[in-house]
């Protein structure tokens, strides 16, 4: 499924991923929060090494806990996380991760009601080139990017700011096809199977918000694709309402934060990624099993799993 592309590039398409869960974390609570409040769904594992590839099913990985949050614009607390099988998170000390804060994108004061919705040529969401912490103020979107981490350990650069005073910024080295790009690092610990505790670091951003994630609506768009270069596998999470709950914008009140998402190694160089609505999944062995409803968009992540260093690059983010 890689095509060849010019200058190293390579392309991927991920009709056919699956999950592959085979456990729960009763510690690797959920992310997170940022400038923009909560979000839902967090995954971790382990994977195969190589070139670009999908992640067939049959590896292990872990399912992680959702987080509660209430922000101001651009600050952040972090309430204790929930997990199907483990202990609650404790605040931004604890297992639910805090994320970073912005001050940069200016949230909503309220939810729009009904949700923004984005046209069908408002395909940007952020191609880092304006240098600031919130995604692209196209087709109504008004997220911030963050960071996120467990309480195990585990670290990631830039790291996770509850005050606001540092948000996420993009980084400038060897980006895609500008000047600036999401630039992120850190040190997951060793999954410890036994006690059901699976390390993880992750970076994402809320589609709208208004100090929590709001609802946006991307019935408009068929998927999303975006550039991205690093040295490990990754965890794509593509968050909506139904497994979210209400501290996470959402509607979900049992069996929360089993989002939808897809498994793709990365490779040094830059290559670009496909993640189709018609086929991201949800993990089968638990929580709530709800069709995708890209009606109900709440967040975008990226995940590192549990056991080591990671280098990764994001740029140029578009839906299609």
């Amino acid at each position: 499924m890689n095509n060849a592309l010019p200058s190293n590039s390579k392309w991927i398409g991920l009709g056919l991923a699956v999950w592959a869960v085979l456990a729960c974390s009763a510690e690797a609570s959920e992310p997170p929060v940022n400038g923009n409040g909560n979000h839902s769904s967090n995954t971790g594992g382990t994977g195969s090494g190589g070139t670009l590839s999908i992640v067939p099913s049959g590896g292990s990985s872990a399912v992680g806990s959702s987080g509660s949050a209430t922000t101001a614009a651009g600050q952040s607390t972090t309430a204790g996380g929930s997990s199907p099988t483990g202990t609650a998170g404790t605040g931004t000390a604890g297992t639910a991760p805090a994320g970073t804060g912005g001050q940069m994108g200016g949230a909503l004061s309220a939810c729009p009601s009904p949700p923004a919705a984005g046209a069908i040529g408002d395909t940007l969401i952020d191609d880092l080139e304006d240098k600031d912490n919130g995604v692209a103020k196209v087709g109504g979107r008004s997220g911030f990017w963050y960071t996120y981490v467990d309480a195990l350990g585990s670290t990631i650069t830039p790291k996770p700011d509850s005050t606001g005073a540092a948000p996420l910024l993009p980084g400038t080295t060897n980006c895609h096809g500008g000047m600036a790009c999401i630039i992120v690092s850190g040190t997951t610990g060793a999954a410890d199977t036994e006690a059901m505790k699976y390390p993880y670091a992750g970076v994402g951003f809320d589609f709208s918000n208004a100090k929590k994630p709001c609802v946006y609506n991307g019935s408009a768009y068929s998927g999303i694709k975006f550039w991205a270069r690093g040295d490990v596998e990754i965890t794509i999470k593509v968050n909506i309402s139904a497994t979210a709950d209400a501290a996470g914008g959402g509607t979900c009140t049992t069996g929360c934060s089993n989002g939808h998402g897809l498994k793709v190694v990365l490779t040094p160089d830059w290559a670009q990624v496909d993640v189709p609505f018609a086929t991201i999944m949800q993990d089968p062995t638990w929580g709530t099993q709800v069709p995708f409803d890209k009606a109900s968009l709440l967040s975008f992540q990226v995940q590192f799993p549990s056991g080591g260093p990671f280098n990764a690059a994001l740029d140029d983010l578009t839906f299609y």
